[in-house]
C-alpha cells in the first residue's frame, strides 16, 4: 500500500473515531434523535468509503501476486470476489 493511501485511510479512521466519540456524547446528553442519526449516517458513509479503499487495495495486491506467481487469473478473480462479497453488507 502506498504511503499516501495508508495515511489517507488512517486519517479517515481517526476522523470516524472522533465522530463516534461525538455520537456517544450526544447520546449521553440526550440530544435530538434526528441529530444523532445524521452523525451516525456520516460515520456509516465514511466507513463505506474506507471499506471500498481497502477492497481496491486488496484486489490490486492479490492480482499483482497472482500474476507474479503465474496463477490462473480467472480463478484468482473469483477468489477475490468471493472474499469481497463475503464481507459485504
Amino acid at each position: 500500500m502506498a504511503l499516501s493511501e495508508k495515511e489517507d485511510i488512517l486519517l479517515r479512521l481517526k476522523t470516524i473515531k472522533g465522530h463516534i466519540s461525538g455520537i456517544e456524547k450526544m447520546i449521553e446528553e440526550e440530544k435530538e434523535c434526528a441529530d444523532v442519526l445524521v452523525q451516525f449516517s456520516a460515520v456509516s458513509g465514511s466507513m463505506h468509503k474506507v471499506k471500498n479503499m481497502l477492497n481496491k487495495h486488496f484486489v490490486d495486491r492479490c492480482l499483482d501476486k497472482a500474476i507474479l506467481e503465474e496463477k490462473d487469473i480467472k480463478e484468482e478473480v473469483t477468489r477475490i470476489l468471493n472474499n469481497i462479497l463475503k464481507f459485504s453488507e
